[in-house]
């Protein structure tokens, strides 16, 4: 829905007014025409008043109005109108387009809590009204000051100027009694106006090459102002240290860059060793293949070997059995079991068959040595004590 605003008349034909002398020529001749013609106008006649009516005595002239010439200008005016609204129309509907090409269909919405937004409008009017009453009050103020500074420019002026022509005058007096040491005369007043000139221009001079100076040092301040602010980017920050900070960028950007070189470098080498993970993953896939084949001969394998411990147990308890007869074969059988000392039975045996060859041996020795000695004795004769003695001897 579309907001009605207020139409605006443009072009407007506007009737002029007319003046004392053109509005009673064109009643007169109204009243003519309307005498001559009695129709399309209107006749007001002269009445009495009573005796106490205020302005008896004054005569009313009669008025009439043309009706034709304010049909015509109240038609024009409604066609006017009527033109004007028709165009009004079609901006409106032009205005609504626009914003819907847009996209600002907020426009054409009526504005939600207008009451707040009235009362804060007012009060920025106030606010605005306070700000324009300072300001003239602050301009007020500084033109008073101003026209205080000029005024006490002004008398400064004349009082320096006074002061100036003072001693002008002075000069004036005190050169005319001057003599040249050169020449020995007294100086003339042309002379005397020529170094006042002189003076003068070169006061003049000094004065503008102060306000040069000065001129000149107000704009050093300003630039100097102007660069501290340039080299203020911020509170705390100058243009040395941004400076110091680009540096900074660029020592970072180039170890940036290396750490990219070692990027693509690491890049590099993860592509390959990725080619490996993908080779070592498809030799992986073969192994587990293999593994499942591995696993289910080792299913098989533990089967046998189960079966093959069932065996080893039946074997085991075979053997025990077997262990304990032979055990009690060999208890039964005493030495025969144990070879170890059957050996050395035997070779004990054998030492005592030896002993006892020996013995017989040494027995045999004896009685032949007994035998020559006793015939050695016989032969020496000796006593029969020495044969006991030999007897217990042998």
């Amino acid at each position: 829905m579309l907001k009605q605003r207020p139409i605006i008349l443009t072009n407007c034909r506007v009737i002029p007014k007319k003046t004392k002398s053109n509005l009673i020529s064109t009643l007169r001749s109204s009243t003519d025409h309307g005498q001559s013609t009695g129709s399309n106008s209107s006749v007001v006649e002269d009445t009495e008043g009573d005796v106490g009516q205020i302005g008896k005595h004054i005569s009313k002239g009669s008025v009439t109005i043309n009706r034709d010439e304010y049909l015509h200008s109240h038609r024009e005016l409604t066609h006017d109108y009527q033109q004007l609204k028709m165009k009004n129309n079609l901006l409106h509907r032009r205005f609504a387009d626009y914003y819907k090409k847009r996209k600002l269909e907020h426009v054409l919405k009526p504005l939600e809590n207008s009451a707040d937004l009235e009362e804060k409008y007012q009060q920025k009017l106030f606010t605005y009204a306070e700000l324009k009453d300072k300001e003239e009050k602050e301009i007020h103020d500084i033109k008073s000051k101003i026209q205080a500074v000029e005024n006490q420019f002004k008398h400064n002026l004349e009082n320096a100027e006074q002061k100036c022509d003072e001693l002008i005058q002075l000069e004036r007096s005190t050169g005319a009694g001057l003599i040249y040491s050169k020449t020995g005369k007294p100086m003339g007043d042309k002379t005397i106006e020529r170094f006042l000139t002189l003076q003068r221009h070169k006061a003049e001079q000094a004065a503008q090459l102060c306000l040069r100076y000065i001129r000149v040092r107000n704009a050093v301040a300003e630039l100097e102002g102007v660069i501290r602010k340039l080299e203020t980017l911020g509170p705390g920050l100058h243009v040395a240290h941004f400076e110091q900070m680009y540096i900074d960028k660029q020592n970072y950007m180039n170890k940036i860059e290396e750490r990219e070189d070692e990027l693509i470098k690491n890049r590099t080498k993860c592509t390959e060793h990725n080619q490996i993970l993908a080779h070592i993953r498809e030799k992986m896939h073969h192994t587990d293949e293999v593994i499942d084949f591995t696993e289910g001969d080792l299913g098989d394998a533990d089967l046998e070997f189960l079966k093959a411990r069932e065996r080893l147990g039946h074997a085991k308890g075979e053997r025990d059995k077997l262990r304990w007869s032979l055990e009690s074969e060999r208890m039964k059988a005493g030495l025969l079991t144990r070879r170890d000392l059957l050996r050395d039975f035997q070779d004990a045996t054998d030492e005592v068959v030896n002993l006892k060859e020996r013995k017989s041996q040494l027995m045999n020795q004896i009685t032949k040595i007994r035998h020559k000695l006793r015939e050695s004795r016989r032969q020496y004769q000796f006593q029969p004590i020495a044969d006991e003695e030999l007897d217990n001897l042998s």
